[in-house]
């Protein structure tokens, strides 16, 4: 009776919401949904959990709490990452969605929750809620009641949970959400939000009702095929692959191609994609087309590849399989290849050196006019080679073209495993170009994976014209295993983190080259920086000992970055072995750049890329920015820690409670967990050090700050006969002025002295006006070098907006080390000590007046902030903090 009692004042309590309070529930129903409850734990469960969720959301609006909670906003602020990244997911949903697949984070749905219900429900309440709802137990819910939820942002949700998959019952959960929105919030679905749930309905084995929803949608209007594949998963499941239901569907997409019908061998004993047969209705001759087969450990699977090989129409092949040595274990399985026909010939490699070393042997041997490549586990359909080769004759203008294929368990079970929605995709290891081409631009660069990509952009580089992939028709069955659904480097939305780094240095490669074809040929001095474990004969190889690695996402703008950049210099000039782990931030845009001097340095050797997959010890490991520390709650790491430091380099708190983009409990939660080590957290500066106390345990807490590193250089003097130079440096962002008018021209505009800008003053017109460049000298940032622009000015003065708290101050420490007077706000003593002048804006004249008529005043001031600088700043300075924290293990 216990649950009865419950389920009564679970009841009572919902009644109690606007939306059921008018409804009259009777006695009836609630003794119906009693039974309901007595009969399933579960739904009780939920029922509770929903009920605490909505009493708790609900006493924020009780008369009790209204005087408690006044602001000038009427509410109390809502604190903490998860509410923080609510506005950036509404401004940016696809930068944080994209995100969401690449980190892999589930911490992250909470902020996408929150940004669906207007701040209502984190992720599991909202789970709880819809769970519920679908239950029919919450009554109607009219469009009113949720008339502020973010329909893009909850779909947003239902997506990634698909894509995702990381934890029990996320197709379930998606499957609900994309119900709820369209039959309650009555939201738009695009084209992926109706794919990406049919989908899950599949996966789901609910294939009656993906049936009658691909009806309702009319998808088979404009996605023909797709539906056919669908059909070919629900046969699968319920007959088998290899059957008559399964061949109809099959062969009937073929046929309105006038393409060959495939059929099964008769050998029971092989797994159903292996026994894939397609006999060539019509043999075809011409040129020579050489198909080159790297096999490395292929076994069985190579015969398989190779017998759709020879079923092929397309009667001129030569089939060229190199062996990237696979062991003696495999000699057998290549010598029954080789016996198989004369077309094929087996080279054998003595290193194993990756699949696109083997292709660039096999290329050297081939004599055919076209080559094409092929997976040592793949089947092809028998018309491939033939509709490929006949294209290219006909258009010699092409460059070179794929066809399509789907991915395929062994059992043909149709499989998706990148981001796109659909189950045909390009086949990149279906690239067919004529010989001539690679004279013109090289053979693939020799990495061990993701060179197909790097090649087709080349390709299209050099000729200007697209790579065509000839229709959607899967001529190919690429093999795929579950497992690497899951934990692969691609997988629905996650592209392992040097698979990124390797396309955007590539690209950039050839952005630089342009269509000369001599600059584009891959050589033997690497063009561009090549991930660690991705040269040739690297993979899954142990990288060794590394005394210091920096983790951070290298797109962060100005400061954030240049600062890491200048510290790796450092490490590495003082014999130092030093990595880098690059982890995005979802506060960068997806489509930002790394910056170009990580790749300079990658590719002189002065540091090394490591990823978390990859195996190493390291000494210490240097988190650089807490927000990439944050959404590390759903990954894995092979690396060997022995000790980690957080650098703390932005407030964990403004004014006001907002501009928390990390927690920082959960970051050193995370860092613990995924290294085994005790993370040590050490702020960028006193400032941050004192918001960092409230926040995190003291013992966590390092005594010692990690501020920027700066390069002194030579200082001369100025000409004190001359009128003095005020000016300052910044990145373009409204924060980085002041709040008032009045304080700008306090600090900024004055007969006394003339002011100069480097940067930041479209953010400063907007935001105080067009009167607050008038008669000052302003220069757009990257128009002058910033070491130029210092030398022109005599004092620097910052200010900024109340709203704003600086955690260190790049900017603030070039000025000291070039040796100019610097006016701060007095809260920035604590970072810089004697080596500036702390003020009011109103205060700043007078102290420029003052020094500028006394050069021993000014002289001494200059002084004492090169001096800070040399001290606190200096790379002497950083070595020596690298050095004692190599020396000691926090190793649990």
């Amino acid at each position: 009776m216990g649950i009865v009692s419950a389920g009564f004042a679970i009841l009572a309590g919902l009644i109690s919401l606007p939306i059921l309070a008018t409804t009259g529930i009777s006695l009836a129903l609630i003794c119906t949904i009693a039974l309901v409850l007595m009969g399933n734990r579960q739904n009780w469960r939920q029922l509770k959990g929903l009920q605490n969720a909505l009493e708790n959301k609900d006493s924020s609006t009780k008369p009790v709490r209204t005087k408690v909670e006044s602001r000038a906003s009427g509410k109390l602020p809502r604190i903490g990452a998860a509410f923080d990244h609510v506005h950036r997911i509404q401004a940016r949903r696809a930068d944080y969605e994209t995100f969401a697949l690449r980190s892999r984070s589930v911490v992250l749905r909470d902020s996408f929750a929150l940004a669906a219900t207007d701040n209502r429900f984190k992720y599991e309440d909202l789970t709880r809620f819809v769970a519920v709802q679908r239950l029919e137990m919450l009554g109607s819910l009219s469009r009113s009641d949720l008339k502020q939820w973010n329909h893009t942002a909850f779909l947003a949700l239902a997506r990634i949970q698909v894509n995702q998959r990381a934890v029990e019952g996320d197709l379930e959960n998606a499957v609900r959400y994309f119900e709820f929105a369209e039959t309650v919030l009555r939201a738009s679905f695009r084209p992926t939000d109706r794919l990406l749930y049919l989908e899950a309905l599949g996966d789901l084995f609910r294939f009656a009702e993906q049936s009658e929803l691909v009806t309702r949608y009319g998808i088979a209007d404009r996605y023909p095929l797709q539906v056919t594949l669908m059909q070919l998963n629900a046969v699968q499941n319920s007959h088998g692959a290899v059957s008559a239901e399964w061949l109809d569907l099959v062969n009937g997409i073929y046929k309105t191609r006038n393409l060959s019908s495939i059929e099964f061998t008769s050998n029971i004993d092989k797994k159903p994609l292996d026994r894939l047969y397609s006999k060539p209705a019509r043999l075809l001759s011409g040129p020579l087309v050489t198909v080159i087969v790297p096999t490395y450990q292929g076994g069985a699977q190579l015969l398989t590849a190779l017998g759709s090989l020879l079923q092929q129409s397309w009667q001129d092949l030569e089939i060229i399989v190199v062996d990237d040595a696979s062991g003696p274990d495999y000699q057998k399985y290549l010598e029954q290849a080789a016996s198989l026909s004369p077309k094929i010939r087996v080279i054998k490699q003595e290193q194993n050196l990756g699949a696109y070393c083997a292709r660039n042997i096999g290329v050297k041997a081939a004599h055919g006019e076209y080559i094409t490549v092929h997976d040592d586990d793949d089947w092809s359909h028998s018309d491939k080679i033939a509709t490929q080769v006949q294209h290219l004759m006909a258009n010699p203008e092409i460059p070179g073209n794929m066809s399509a294929h789907i991915r395929t368990s062994e059992e043909l079970k149709l499989l998706r495993i990148n981001v796109k929605p659909l189950l045909t995709q390009p086949n990149f290891s279906s690239l067919m170009i004529h010989r001539e081409t690679f004279n013109a631009i090289g053979a693939w660069d020799e990495v061990n994976k993701g060179a197909d990509s790097e090649f087709r952009d080349r390709l299209e580089k050099y000729s200007g014209v697209p790579v065509e992939v000839l229709d959607e028709v899967p001529l190919g069955f690429t093999r795929t295993h579950q497992g690497s659904l899951t934990s692969g480097e691609v997988s629905r939305g996650y592209v392992a983190p040097n698979r990124r780094l390797y396309l955007e240095a590539f690209t950039r490669w050839h952005e630089e080259t342009g269509r000369d074809p001599d600059a584009l040929k891959p050589s033997k001095t690497q063009n561009y920086p090549v991930p660690t474990s991705m040269r040739p004969g690297w993979r899954n190889a142990d990288l060794g000992i590394f005394d210091v690695v920096f983790m951070t996402d290298f797109r962060f703008p100005g400061g954030t970055t240049s600062l890491t950049l200048a510290e790796i210099r450092a490490a590495s000039q003082s014999g130092f072995r030093v990595g880098y782990i690059h982890e995005e931030s979802p506060t960068n845009r997806s489509q930002s750049r790394i910056a170009q001097e990580l790749f300079d340095m990658q590719l002189n050797g002065e540091v090394h890329q490591i990823a978390l997959e990859d195996s190493a010890d390291i000494r210490l490991l240097v988190a650089r920015h807490p927000v990439v520390a944050q959404f590390l709650d759903n990954r894995n790491t092979n690396l060997r820690v022995q000790q980690t430091v957080l650098i703390v380099n932005n407030p964990p708190v403004l004014h006001g409670g907002s501009g928390m983009v990390f927690d920082l409990p959960i970051c050193v939660q995370n860092l613990d967990r995924l290294f085994n080590t005790r993370c040590k957290v050490i702020a960028e500066s006193g400032v941050t050090q004192r918001l960092c106390k409230g926040i995190i345990s003291t013992d966590r807490l390092s005594n010692i700050t990690w501020p920027g590193l700066i390069t002194l250089r030579k200082v001369d003097e100025p000409d004190f006969t001359n009128v003095p130079i005020l000016g300052r440096h910044s990145r373009d962002h409204k924060l980085k002025w002041p709040s008032k008018i009045n304080d700008f021209h306090a600090a900024y505009t004055s007969s006394d002295y003339q002011t100069r800008f480097l940067g930041g003053t479209d953010a400063l017109v907007t935001k105080l006006g067009p009167e607050t460049i008038r008669d000052k000298i302003v220069y757009k940032f990257g128009t002058k070098d910033v070491q130029v622009f210092l030398d022109e000015i005599d004092f620097w003065v910052y200010y900024h907006d109340d709203k704003l708290t600086e955690s260190f101050g790049m900017a603030i420490a070039e000025a000291m080390a070039a040796g100019k007077v610097v006016i701060l706000p007095p809260y920035l003593e604590t970072n810089f000590g004697d080596g500036a002048i702390y003020s009011d804006p109103s205060g700043v004249k007078d102290i420029v007046v003052k020094i500028w008529n006394d050069p021993d005043s000014y002289r001494t001031q200059a002084h004492r902030a090169t001096a800070y600088v040399h001290e606190h700043f200096s790379m002497n300075a950083f070595v020596k903090r690298i050095t004692s924290l190599i020396g000691v293990s926090t190793k649990d």
